[in-house]
């Protein structure tokens, strides 16, 4: 997976969450869709942010699943 689309409006809470929270850096993950029918989980991205201060305490944010088409 090289690319996903996500809402603009979800990425924005997210950065302003992690930025209210005092990080500094942030990692995202694309995760691929896996499964089918209703136990299914869309593709998302995941966001594991950190701080100058402690860069390799990475902390877990709550991920953004794709738009679905």
């Amino acid at each position: 997976m090289d690319e996903i689309e996500i809402s603009v409006k979800d990425l924005y809470e997210k950065a302003k969450m992690m930025l209210d929270d005092g990080m500094d850096t942030v990692v995202l993950r694309l995760c691929e869709a896996d499964g089918e029918g209703d136990d299914a989980l869309p593709a998302c991205v995941s966001f594991e942010a950190s701080t100058s201060e402690a860069p390799f305490a990475g902390v877990d944010y709550e991920e953004i699943e794709a738009i679905s088409e």
